[in-house]
């Protein structure tokens, strides 16, 4: 089953995210710069949490080492969270000299009533930013659609919807280099 799959793609995903994470423990004056230049995302209305009280991934994460960082964020943004995740990555593409490397790394966008994320990713010399925003609570978004829905009946139901949002900064996987 395809919601199946999509569960199964996004805990890889977030596994090998956490497997690159311990692995960059060398750390480097870049990968302090690239802590700095995450975005606060107050302004886009997400509050900060404990990656720990996560209600997506809390106990699923490995704590990084510095000097990568990674931040959680929960809030419901205007914006469906496809194009929140897009809208991070733009931050943080305008902040530095990153390149977008998110179809090297990233699992494609996925909206089930199981799990609903969309990954990004970015590479700027030895550091790799990713961005990942998942609904905190995909089945009642989606039960509210209609059978065949629309694009823009998709987008009027993720609009507001509760996210939560990790960004994060990670020591480049070889894959993507």
């Amino acid at each position: 089953m395809k919601e199946t799959a999509v569960k199964r793609a996004l805990v890889v995903s977030l596994g090998g995210f956490g497997l690159f994470a311990l692995a960059g423990c060398s750390g480097s004056g870049q990968a302090q710069d690239a802590a700095d230049n995450l975005p606060n995302l107050e302004v886009q209305g997400l509050a900060r949490i404990d990656c720990a009280d996560s209600t997506v991934w809390g106990g699923d994460l490995e704590p990084t080492r510095g000097p990568y960082v990674q931040e959680c964020w929960r809030g419901a943004p205007e914006l469906p969270f496809d194009e929140e995740a897009d809208d991070i990555m733009y931050s943080i593409l305008a902040a530095t000299d990153a390149v977008d490397v998110t179809d090297a790394v990233c699992p494609q966008d996925a909206l089930y009533a199981s799990a609903a994320v969309a990954c990004r990713a970015a590479n700027e010399g030895d550091v790799l930013y990713r961005v990942v925003v998942a609904l905190t609570d995909p089945a009642t978004v989606v039960g509210t659609l209609p059978d065949e829905p629309t694009d823009e009946q998709i987008d009027d139901a993720l609009a507001g919807a509760q996210v939560e949002v990790l960004v994060a900064t990670q020591e480049v996987p070889e894959a993507t280099t």
